[in-house]
């Protein structure tokens, strides 16, 4: 194995080996600040995230690297190991070989002059959480550096493409209501069941809808997750709990997509929202994006799940994703992250920021 395949292969794993599970993040969280290099000096450090950058200098655009420590829990994941050319473990796609590139790349170019660009580095944790937990809009408020953001490079996993944007996110529940009663008499009796079979085949029937942006193609869907009725095998049930999980486009705020998802659902039933996360713009006209495909990213694609890309463009900031790893190998039992995806990240991003 070539020297930078091993050692970003050994971060990676290093990573791995530290359980991190949301909200259980501070020994990881104390680890990568050690990695972070002394030529990198903290701007806002708050428990669950900071910002760190080097001198900033007049004239430069800022770059920001972004990255998430925390992990889902563990599915017998846990410790990592390398075998056939890949990194596994929990996280090692989503996303600690992000933050492993991110931190070894922070580390070489903090020994050599700057390049064209400013550099920054933004590590978090919370973000396999609801929004409620996001640590990112409380360090918004309290760094001025951040909002001098040209780019914000989130490391996500995306195969070492560009995907731009992100789509919007609603959790609700539809609550369907009848009137108990004895299952050998269901006649006196209105099941909620039956309301819910009724009242959901709109909601599962709903075809998604297309909409392009700046030539990239979102999907926008509605899927019924949860469904849930009954107390006793008896009892005719007098509420059904259907959880809805609609992922909106670009092309709408979170009070529009409620809306929408207002017209879509049966009247008979009772709408909760739950949470929403709002959609990220698609950064597509960037010529900093434009610089980062030149520089070796393959290609640019939609991004068709929620990333953190929309925190940072809610704020007016381009930003997009672009990681090793590939996303479907996110949140599995068998996560594993290629070292050339590793190596084509860093090699893609030196080739960005290095000096000429």
């Amino acid at each position: 194995m070539a020297p930078l395949a091993e050692r970003l292969a050994a971060r990676t794993l290093e990573l791995v080996d530290i359980p991190s599970e949301s909200r259980h993040e501070r020994e990881v969280r104390e680890h990568v600040r050690t990695l972070v290099p002394p030529a990198f000096i903290p701007d806002t450090v708050l428990d669950d995230a900071a910002l760190y950058a080097r001198e900033p200098r007049t004239g430069a655009p800022l770059i920001v690297l972004a990255g998430h420590y925390d992990t889902v829990p563990e599915q017998g994941n846990l410790p990592g190991s390398i075998a056939g050319e890949a990194v596994h473990g929990l996280g090692s796609t989503d996303m600690k070989g992000g933050v492993a590139v991110a931190l070894e790349l922070a580390r070489d170019l903090a020994e050599e002059p700057p390049g064209r660009f400013d550099l920054a580095l933004l590590l978090f944790g919370k973000e396999e959480l609801p929004q409620e937990w996001n640590p990112l809009p409380e360090l918004f408020r309290r760094s001025a550096l951040v909002h001098e953001a040209s780019l914000v490079i989130l490391l996500e996993p995306t195969d070492g493409a560009v995907h731009a944007g992100c789509v919007g996110n609603v959790n609700a529940t539809l609550t369907f209501r009848g009137t108990s009663g004895h299952s050998a008499r269901p006649w006196l009796a209105e099941n909620a069941i039956e309301r819910a079979v009724e009242g959901l085949a709109h909601v599962i029937g709903h075809e998604r809808r297309e909409v392009a942006i700046g030539g990239l193609s979102f999907w926008e869907v509605l899927s019924v997750t949860r469904l849930t009725a009954g107390i006793a095998d008896n009892v005719i049930p007098d509420r059904a709990v259907a959880h809805l999980n609609f992922r909106f486009a670009p092309d709408r705020d979170e009070e529009g997509a409620v809306e929408h998802l207002r017209e879509i659902v049966p009247a008979t039933a009772e709408l909760e929202i739950v949470g929403t996360a709002p959609a990220g713009a698609v950064a597509f006209a960037s010529p900093l994006v434009e610089a980062l495909l030149a520089a070796g990213a393959r290609g640019i694609e939609p991004k068709q799940a929620w990333t953190n890309v929309a925190d940072f463009s809610a704020i007016g900031l381009d930003a997009v994703n672009f990681g090793p790893g590939h996303p479907r190998f996110a949140h599995r039992r068998d996560e594993h992250v290629q070292i050339s995806g590793l190596v084509h990240c860093y090699e893609t991003l030196r080739s960005l920021l290095a000096p000429a």
